[in-house]
């Protein structure tokens, strides 16, 4: 999945611009007054008067060569500025400059050097240290600059630019022990910093999945004066996260205004849209997964098939996201074939088997979404292709095109009548699935997920049998379980190891009731009953209002929560409904 993507993603802080300056350079009050009047000749008639007079100026030389860096003449810059460290080697704001046009002009190893000799003479510059990590993160050095970027903002909690670069290096080494609470500290030195709250907004959101918070720090960043496209994109997501769908496509809305191409801003957008299905402008904004920085590149020398007729033609349906994301897109699987020649279809290898024995005149290749073209070579010629999540583009325009199936995949029977006759010993009773963690950190495990001992009282609903489908380690838990409560949940890891077991286990069963993970898709792919306890603002598969089915499963019903994290009130209702079913059973 994408995670979100876009990891769900929020966006990383920006690099705004090349390395600039903290404050201005020391010049003489003239050339001061010129720069700042933007009038730029007349500054550099006065430093080309100054080493007219004296040639060995450094001041003169640093002023000429940082105005010419500044248009971008970074080889006269360059020879201008080395000349005045040359001249006075102590001149810290020269060697920065020198560092900045070396940087520009893509030498990362020799504007390091100047950095450091910057630093040499004066270490309290947060500037050197801010643009030394600049240059350590363009060379993928990331633990490094993270390090430089916290140097400059121990000095300068305020200093925006080093900050924006630290939460984006935090981000991407997935925040480690520590980096949380220095951010929390760097702001609580500058409350009545925006950019500062603008960052803890954003680690609370992507970070501590907590948007209710995260929402506070946005609002204080706002109220500062802050008004950026990427401020109002995050507090876009954090609403969306709580359910507050008006407010967040206002959020948006008010983003796209500031920067129309924002592709980060109008996807999440999208995602708004498809949660309360309006499923027309929804799929053309989630289009733009595509250009994603985490999504694979398939150079397919096939066209992009774009809804014409596909009579007499083979089409390559191939694989992206998740494992869930490919059960679900294949629903569109039927219609396409019904308008093919001939469909080829490329799944992940754990899903072969099934998609095989469901499409059985599609040609199915399993393997992975990081195969190259030529391992589809054995396969029949191919005229185009389409990615499997932009099928609904074409088939689920409208709700009315979701088809009220009773289920598009099938398991293996010989393996469910097995199943079913494992179950029937475990004795009488509703033969159960539950799931309780789904997803990883990255993709909002802990905002989806709940501990195992939170489902205790479904265990004790009398006579109901309970079978584990969670995938990963998880017999410690069921352990604690059995030994603190007494309740016992029945687990076969081999049947949760192999996909197409899983489907014949989730075939047997009278019910699921999951956490939104891939055994909802799957169960309900399969036509399953599936009961989704879904968090106050889910994926938007699941869209946001009642605890009626699915438009992708109609067998599906869907528990909402009421307020984040709040999984004792949704395991209740749960627990209700099941003793209500047991009753008429």
């Amino acid at each position: 999945m994408l995670a979100q993507v876009l990891k769900r993603a929020a966006r990383v802080w920006a690099d705004r611009g090349k390395p600039r300056r903290e404050t201005s350079p020391a010049v003489p009050e003239e050339v001061g007054a010129g720069v700042a009047s933007g009038d730029e000749k007349d500054a550099e008639a006065v430093f080309v008067s100054l080493l007219r007079q004296n040639p060995e100026s450094p001041e003169a030389l640093h002023g000429l060569g940082r105005l010419q860096g500044m248009r971008g003449e970074l080889a006269p810059a360059g020879r201008n500025l080395a000349e005045a460290v040359r001249l006075k080697p102590d001149f810290a704001e020269a060697w920065i400059d020198l560092g900045n046009v070396h940087l520009m002009s893509e030498n990362p190893e020799e504007a390091e050097s100047a950095y450091r000799r910057a630093l040499a003479v004066d270490e309290t510059s947060a500037l050197a240290w801010c643009n030394l990590g600049i240059c350590q993160q363009r060379r993928s050095q990331l633990t490094q600059a993270s390090e430089s970027f916290r140097r400059a903002l121990d000095l300068n909690p305020r200093f925006g630019l080093a900050l924006r670069h630290w939460v984006g290096i935090q981000a991407k080494l997935d925040w480690p022990d520590g980096a949380a609470e220095l951010l929390e500290h760097w702001a609580d030195t500058a409350p009545d910093d925006a950019e500062a709250q603008a960052a803890v907004g954003f680690m609370y959101l992507t970070h501590r999945f907590r948007p209710d918070l995260a929402i506070a720090h946005f609002d204080r960043a706002v109220a500062l004066g802050m008004n950026h496209a990427e401020l109002h994109g995050n507090h876009g997501i954090a609403l969306q996260d709580l359910g507050r769908i008006d407010e967040a496509l206002a959020s948006y809305d008010k983003a796209l205004q500031l920067e129309p191409e924002n592709r980060a801003v109008r996807f999440h957008r999208s995602l708004a849209k498809l949660l309360v299905h309006d499923f027309e402008e929804g799929w053309t904004g989630y289009e733009l997964r595509l250009l994603g920085e985490e999504y694979p590149r398939r150079n397919f020398r096939f066209p992009r098939w774009d809804g014409t007729d596909l009579s007499g033609k083979t089409i390559l349906v191939y694989a992206e996201q998740g494992l869930g994301d490919e059960i679900m897109f294949a629903s569109c699987l039927p219609d396409l074939i019904a308008r093919s020649g001939h469909c080829v279809i490329e799944c992940h290898e754990r899903l072969a088997p099934m998609f095989r024995r469901s499409f059985p005149t599609a040609a199915v290749h399993g393997g992975s979404q990081h195969d190259e073209p030529g391992r589809l070579s054995h396969l029949p010629p191919i005229d185009c292709c389409i990615p499997v999540g932009s099928l609904p583009l074409h088939f689920r325009r409208r709700l009315e095109d979701f088809p009220q199936h009773a289920g598009y995949l099938k398991a293996d029977e010989a393996r469910v009548s097995y199943w079913r006759r494992s179950l029937a010993a475990l004795g009488p009773g509703l033969k159960i699935g539950i799931s309780w963690r789904g997803g990883t950190r990255q993709t909002r495990q802990s905002y989806r997920s709940m501990p195992l001992e939170t489902l205790a009282p479904l265990f004790e609903v009398p006579g109901a049998h309970f079978v584990s489908l969670q995938y990963g380690e998880c017999r410690d838990e069921i352990a604690r379980l059995g030994s603190v409560r007494g309740s016992i949940l029945h687990h076969f890891p081999a049947a949760i190891a192999d996909y197409d077991e899983t489907a014949a286990l989730l075939g047997a069963l009278d019910l699921v009731i999951s956490v939104c993970t891939a055994a909802v898709h799957l169960g309900g792919a399969l036509g399953r009953p599936v009961w989704v306890m879904a968090p106050l603002g889910p994926e938007w598969r699941y869209g946001t209002t009642g605890e009626g089915t699915m438009p992708w499963y109609p067998t599906c019903r869907v528990f909402r929560q009421t307020a984040p994290f709040a999984w004792d009130e949704v395991v209740l209702r749960v627990r209700n409904e099941l003793l209500a079913c047991r009753d008429e059973n």
